[in-house]
This record gives structure tokens, sequence and C-alpha cells, in this order.
């Protein structure tokens, strides 16, 4: 085979790696926001992260693998690799990585929640003893009027 076409040839699998990388990135990103909730801005501000990074490396490997001259194949050989991952792996990734993340910080999730309940029957408790002994203090500041009112 001819240099030039195997140079290409490698080129084009480097895209499709990847186009299939970047999927897989992006997946994780979403197994970590449905983990845990994230504001719009926090969201946004990933998703521009994601995109430059996979522009610096999309440029990178362009300019590595083919001098820095820019052809349709790269690109198609990277929205090949995203397609590719995501029809196969793609799938079930976000699903069962979710799933499997949840299974294990179970007990970590649980003991937490237990810890809020009880710190939440304490302050409650805390504050029915604030407003017993207040209510007393009231109670003897009362009785204290009512005793100077009947002297006079």
């Amino acid at each position: 085979m001819n240099r030039e076409i195997a140079g290409d040839v490698r080129f084009f699998l480097a895209a499709v790696l990847l186009g299939a990388v970047a999927a897989l990135v992006y997946d994780v990103l979403r197994v970590f926001r449905r983990f845990h909730k994230q504001t719009l801005f926090v969201v946004s501000l990933q998703d521009f992260v994601f995109w430059f990074l996979l522009g610096l490396f999309g440029f990178r490997m362009i300019y590595i693998h083919n001098a820095g001259t820019l052809r349709f194949f790269a690109y198609a050989g990277m929205g090949l690799g995203a397609c590719l991952y995501t029809v196969t792996m793609g799938r079930f990734f976000v699903t069962y990585c979710l799933k499997l993340l949840l299974l294990l910080t179970f007990p970590l999730r649980k003991g937490l929640l237990f810890l809020r309940k009880q710190g939440k029957l304490i302050a409650r408790t805390r504050k029915q003893v604030r407003e017993q002994k207040d209510h007393g203090r009231k109670d003897a500041h009362a009785s204290k009027k009512r005793k100077t009112k009947d002297r006079v």
C-alpha cells in the first residue's frame, strides 16, 4: 500500500478513535449530571470546557497526523466514531454506570441521610428546650408583675 494512503488510513482511524473517546467522555459527564443535580450554569460551563478541549484535541490530531491540513474525512471519522460508540456501548453505558455508581455509594448516601435526620431531630429538640426555657422565664416574669400589682 502506498505510504500516503497508509498515512491517511491511520489519520482516519485516529479521527474515529477521537470521536468515540469524545462520546465516552460526554457520557461520563451525563452520568455525573444524573447522579448529582447541577445548576444550568454548571452544566453550561462543563459543556463549554468539553467542547473547548475536544477542539484542542481535534486540532492537535489534525496538526500531528496531517500537518494541519483540514480534510473532510477527519470530521467524518470523528462523527463515525461517535456514532459507532453511541450505537454499541453508549446505549448501555449511562444506564448501567449510573446504577453501579448508585449501588456503590448506597451505604454512604444512607449514612448521610441518617445523619441529616439526626441533625434535624437535634435541632428540633434544642428549639423545643429553648422555647420551654423562654416560656418559663415569661411565666416567672408575669408572676413577679402580678405580685407587684397585688402589693400596690
